[in-house]
């Protein structure tokens, strides 16, 4: 015990809304943990289902495990409220239906000593359903240290990792001047990438600890193109221009995740029916307005394969739709 005093302690940040399925498989990896010093905030967000009863039920058994019960608010106002309560000197995050391998904060934390880095970044699983069936996720090649700056660039590239908080532990300095930003959705888009530009140099794992969940019925249906859609090319918008500003040798980087934000936006309302396109006919205008800025980019950029430069520029001439049967067949 009294070795376990003497590491640093890592405050685990979990967001809770209606999984009481699935909330017991997650706080079990959590305090199971062959590293233990840890500060467990469980921040129920207002969930209608038995898993605030389950909270109250994990901190009765175990004294690392704090809860705040709250009304509703969403992902950030959880993730924030639960960074106002943290004492940790790092900083993890867990969504409450995933999970951790056994050994996820040792490991994070030998690097962390190794090679004196603030923030240290993994791999990842995707598990589908009920099957239990998993693959690889993003997950860095190697181990490594590599400038915040190249590490930026590779999140906007989806270069063996993303904006994902979630596969990384932070030292909580980090977040001094920063919050999740409330009323939007893709929030790690928002926030990540400023949060490791504070940061000197990161420590790459290629060993993937983070188990993402799938639920079963989430991975077919249809995706519905509501306001909440365009966030993340709105997110796109303010990341390129502060980085154009402020870290000219990524723009190339910052350049292609906005390029690819905008695309996204015209394929999802391409191959939406006419009421939706109609519906969001402005945003629609606007995203290929914003996509021609980027034509001689699209053209010459290495980031770009020949299908997806090709698409780029049908949707960026408006003939995407006429052509799509042309251009997909076989």
């Amino acid at each position: 015990m009294e070795q376990t005093k003497s590491l640093p302690l890592i405050s685990v940040i979990v967001p809770v809304y209606n999984v009481q399925d699935y909330l017991a498989r997650c706080l079990d990896s959590i305090l199971t943990q062959t590293y233990q010093n840890l500060e467990i905030i469980l921040v129920n967000d207002g969930s209608k289902d038995n898993s605030g009863a389950i909270c109250d039920e994990y901190a009765a058994k175990d004294d690392r495990v704090q809860v705040i019960h709250k009304e509703n608010g969403g992902l950030s106002t959880a993730r924030n409220a639960g960074l106002d309560l943290a004492t940790g000197e790092y900083l993890s995050f867990i969504d409450s239906d995933d999970w951790i391998a056994p050994d996820a904060y040792e490991h994070l934390m030998n690097l962390v000593e190794r090679y004196q880095v603030q923030l240290v970044s993994g791999g990842n699983y995707d598990v589908y359903g009920d099957s239990g069936k998993m693959k690889l996720g993003i997950c860095p090649e190697k181990e490594e240290v590599i400038t915040a700056e190249e590490f930026v660039g590779r999140i906007f590239l989806w270069q063996g990792c993303d904006s994902s908080v979630c596969d990384k532990l932070f030292h909580r300095d980090l977040f001094a001047n920063f919050r999740f930003p409330v009323g939007k959705v893709s929030e790690d888009v928002a926030l990540t990438y400023k949060i490791v530009l504070g940061a000197e140099c990161v420590a790459m794992s290629e060993r993937p600890f983070y188990y993402y969940y799938h639920r079963t019925g989430s991975i077919s249906r249809a995706v519905e193109i509501t306001e909440e859609s365009f966030h993340f090319s709105q997110h796109t918008q303010t990341i390129y221009a502060y980085i154009r500003q402020n870290h000219p040798a990524i723009e190339p980087q910052a350049r292609y995740l906005r390029v690819r934000a905008l695309a996204h936006i015209l394929l999802s309302l391409e191959q939406s029916e006419e009421s939706v396109r109609q519906k969001f006919r402005k945003e629609y205008r606007y995203a290929r307005k914003e996509l021609q800025k980027h034509t001689a980019f699209i053209l010459t950029s290495p980031y770009f394969k020949k299908k997806e430069m090709a698409t780029n520029i049908l949707l960026n001439l408006g003939l995407y739709r006429m052509l799509r049967p042309i251009f997909h067949r076989g």
